[in-house]
């Protein structure tokens, strides 16, 4: 029996081998194509993730070792704490209750260090009157190094004022403490300053503006915050007083200053009376106009705010 030859090719109808379509081999290519744009997409995908990860961790870390904290500028000494203990101590100290003789060493040996708490309490008469002490305000510190102050607090005791230098100590956590004895102080001096002289207000707006400061202030005195936005510029509040008082009258318009293109500073005298005590008081006022197309108040003393 023969050997039969298997094709390796498939031929066509006339015995010749059949060459492949092209049609098949451009898909076939296509998709190769195809496949090899989607894993390059893939793999640039991957590598900007691992660098957007890379950039973060870098991020997060670099800070945390290179950035430094900010160096923390030291507290004024002495602060606040310090100059309310010192006010504190004032208080309890020139308030003393006969009833509670007792009750007002405590108080005032509450403050301070035992090296002194035997000598702080003051010695009163069998029949001594209470004293009571009102308001308190720091008038004066001196430092005396990083840890010691003296701090001079003026008391409202029994009508007058009393001063009182307070030696206040801290330690290394902020404790406070009145580590010494207290002493009375003088009141600050007064002062002697030479008078100034002003010239009136002049020149041809003078009548206007005369007129336009006593109406402003007959609103301002009579506490008509309303009628007072008529004067003053758009944008600018000047509060009226809260307590109402009565104009009585202007005294006098001086110059603070050479006029200045559309500005005018002067000064302001004014007589106004309160109703309830009958009391006439002469006031100043530093007033700043500036024209508009009529003159206005731009500020008061100095102080005006911005309308929102």
């Amino acid at each position: 029996m023969g050997h039969v030859r298997v094709g390796v090719g498939v031929r066509g109808l006339n015995g010749k081998p059949r060459t492949p379509s092209i049609g098949a081999a451009g898909a076939s290519t296509r998709g190769g194509l195809l496949k090899a744009f989607g894993r390059a997409v893939l793999w640039l995908l991957v590598a900007v993730l691992l660098l957007r990860g890379a950039s973060d961790l870098l991020g997060r870390s670099t800070p945390a070792a290179a950035v430094r904290a900010a160096p923390v500028a030291p507290a004024a000494w002495p602060g606040d704490e310090a100059k309310a203990f010192a006010a504190d101590f004032a208080r309890a100290y020139l308030s003393y209750s006969p009833k509670s003789p007792d009750g007002y060493a405590s108080s005032v040996r509450s403050f301070v260090s035992p090296d002194v708490a035997d000598e702080v309490v003051p010695e009163f008469a069998k029949h001594a009157p209470a004293g009571a002490v009102g308001s308190v305000t720091v008038a004066r510190t001196v430092r005396v190094d990083d840890r010691h102050a003296l701090v001079t607090v003026a008391a409202d005791a029994g009508g007058s004022t009393r001063y009182l230098a307070v030696p206040v100590a801290r330690d290394s956590g902020g404790g406070l403490v009145v580590y010494a004895l207290p002493s009375f102080a003088a009141p600050p001096a007064r002062a002697q300053v030479e008078s100034v002289s002003l010239d009136p207000l002049s020149g041809p707006d003078a009548a206007e503006i005369e007129d336009v400061l006593t109406r402003f202030f007959d609103a301002f005195l009579a506490g008509d915050a309303q009628q007072l936005s008529y004067f003053v510029p758009p944008g600018v509040r000047i509060g009226a007083l809260g307590q109402p008082v009565e104009m009585a009258g202007l005294v006098s318009v001086m110059q603070l200053a050479p006029a200045e293109g559309r500005w005018r500073d002067v000064l302001v005298t004014v007589r106004a009376r309160d109703a309830a005590s009958g009391a006439t008081y002469t006031l100043s006022y530093r007033v700043r106009l500036v024209r508009d197309d009529r003159w206005l108040v731009a500020t008061l003393n100095n102080a005006s705010r911005s309308g929102g």
